[in-house]
């Protein structure tokens, strides 16, 4: 079973704890599975597991093994026990006699305060589905529910289990309530566990269903498995569960390509979007130095790295450089290089208008990256997030959300690489800089750059280079910045799509004269950026084999590498 709910369960029961508030992202069952596993595995006095939900009221769950005997409930199995089923009792609801809308809530504290384990002859655990919608529904019912706890902490042989999606709070707990319960919270599943899903999965589809599944009834490979495995990272058991028969319905297989395309989904209803890129470096042009350390850095991901002596994944790497000099594009090909999928972050995903709500959509993400580890966590333009408030009144969140990325990058281990990018780096604390082992600056492209970016984006879109001279286009984007030079050749193919004929150099030179370059609408912001690079902050991300004469022409002189 779950360690972390065994350990919190051991701990609030033999300390007399009235309530333990479970917060949980889609994850009920497996909190109702777990209680009733923890009781008849380490369970002291032989608890029944009454489970709440507005519906219905109270059913009672037991566990149940098949042997030579049939079919029966059991009250108490060995630790190490794994072939058993955990389903509600038949006949076990209890109800109130009145059916007025919501009587059921009142009821919830009634039943489990006239509960008698002396008369019943066993204790109990009692598990109230998505109660934090009732938990202050009005003065009474917290009143009542803090005269039941009192009298649970006298070493009543009870305990209450309190659901809450997605997570308890100070702001959904009554404060009258909150010194009685003790918080914690139902994990998504690790690697581990969903390979141990899928494993049953494929065991399960073979032993019934073979004849009808000829690609899993010749069977997968432990590889394969564990490609399953990493697809379904950051999805909840029972997600986990879907996708996979839902890739079987439509594919006769575990097809890892579906699963992501259903996680994608998945994901992206809780807030995220997920993606996998299919380029790499390859249509990036220039940035040698960084493209070297992203590609010596992946194989810090492996466990040859651990075995050779490395006690931590990389955390994260950091660019800075005016828009349109090729961040983002970069943050998509190291995916793809990788080979790892890209959750991507924006500064509005995170930031609520209530008390709290900032910090929970923080807690909400690192949950969802530690789950689907390894990733790369993308945050674009993360000054607008993380930089100074610049005294903005926001009741402390913005320091609270930096908090947690401070704390999280600096203990967590699971393998959730970030990559931030910049337009500002002043906007930072250093303490933020500090917990990047990469930190590049990306500057305009030197003439080598412009010609590899030219060449790129006119073969993406069918313009033959060879009828261009490209010496003389070189020289003419000068202190363009990537974008500028994509944008202007678009432009330029207006002009000749237009007029139905080819692309001309004389297009492109019109459109390349009428461009005010990012160098004189961003002059400030580069010559402040480039001092990072001159003090050490940073390195240089762009290849600086030559420097280029006032007339845009190579000299042949080399300039320091800061690599």
């Amino acid at each position: 079973m779950d360690p972390n709910f065994k350990n919190v369960m051991d701990a609030s029961i033999g300390a007399s704890l009235p309530c333990t508030a479970w917060s949980t992202n889609g994850e009920v069952d497996e909190v109702i599975n777990q209680a009733v596993e923890w009781a008849v595995k380490y369970g002291r006095n032989n608890e029944a597991i009454f489970v709440w939900r507005e519906s219905v009221g109270f059913q009672e769950y037991g566990a149940f093994v098949e042997d030579e005997d049939g079919r029966r409930q059991v009250s108490s199995l060995d630790p190490s026990s794994v072939s058993f089923l955990i389903e509600p009792l038949e006949d076990s609801i209890r109800e109130p006699e009145d059916d007025f809308p919501g009587a059921t809530v009142p009821f919830a504290v009634e039943f489990i305060g006239n509960y008698n384990p002396e008369q019943e002859g066993r204790g109990a655990i009692f598990v109230l589905r998505d109660w934090h919608r009732y938990v202050d529904a009005n003065a009474d019912l917290v009143d009542r529910q803090v005269a039941l706890f009192e009298r649970i902490t006298t070493g009543q042989l009870k305990h209450v289990i309190a659901i809450g999606q997605p997570a308890w709070s100070d702001e959904n707990i009554p404060v009258e309530l909150n010194p009685h319960m003790k918080r914690a919270t139902m994990e998504l599943p690790n690697k581990e566990e969903r390979l141990a899903i899928a494993r049953s999965w494929l065991e399960e589809i073979v032993s019934t269903q073979a004849s009808e599944f000829p690609q899993l009834a010749a069977g997968l490979t432990d590889d394969a498995l564990e490609g399953v495995a990493d697809a379904t990272g950051g999805l909840s058991r029972k997600q986990t569960e879907n996708v996979i028969c839902m890739s079987v319905a439509r594919t006769g297989t575990f097809d890892i390509d579906y699963i992501l395309d259903e996680k994608k989904d998945l994901v992206k209803q809780a807030g995220f979007e997920i993606m996998r890129p299919a380029s790499g470096f390859e249509r990036i042009g220039g940035l040698t130095p960084l493209k070297e350390y992203a590609t010596r850095l992946r194989k810090r991901f492996t466990k040859e790295a651990f075995d050779y002596g490395f006690r931590e994944y990389p955390r994260g790497l950091l660019m800075a450089g005016v828009p349109g000099c090729g961040k983002t594009a970069v943050a998509k090909a190291l995916a793809a290089e990788w080979g790892m999928n890209l959750v991507t972050v924006q500064a509005t995903d995170l930031k609520g208008s209530l008390v709290g709500e900032s910090e929970g959509k923080v807690r909400r993400l690192f949950d969802t990256l530690k789950a689907a580890a390894p990733i790369i966590a993308f945050v674009d333009e993360a000054e607008k997030l993380l930089g100074k408030s610049d005294g903005v009144n926001d009741g402390g969140a913005h320091d609270a959300v930096l908090g947690q990325f401070l704390s999280f990058m600096q203990e967590d281990n699971s393998g959730v690489f970030f990559v931030f990018t910049a337009n500002n780096m002043e906007k930072f604390a250093p303490e933020l800089v500090d917990r990047f082992e990469g930190r590049f600056f990306i500057d305009l492209p030197s003439a080598g750059e412009r010609e590899g970016i030219l060449n790129i984006h006119l073969a993406l879109r069918k313009q033959v280079a060879d009828d261009l001279d490209m010496d003389e286009l070189v020289r003419a984007t000068k202190d363009f910045s990537g974008r500028n030079i994509e944008d202007s050749i678009k432009e330029a193919m207006v002009m000749s799509f237009n007029e139905d004929r080819p692309l001309s150099q004389q297009d492109l030179l019109t459109v390349f004269g009428a461009t005010v370059p990012t160098s004189k609408t961003k002059k400030a912001e580069i010559e402040t950026m480039r001092t990072f690079v001159e003090n050490g902050m940073m390195r240089g991300a762009n290849d600086v084999s030559s420097k280029e004469t006032a007339s845009g022409k190579s000299d042949g002189k080399k300039l320091r590498s800061f690599v």
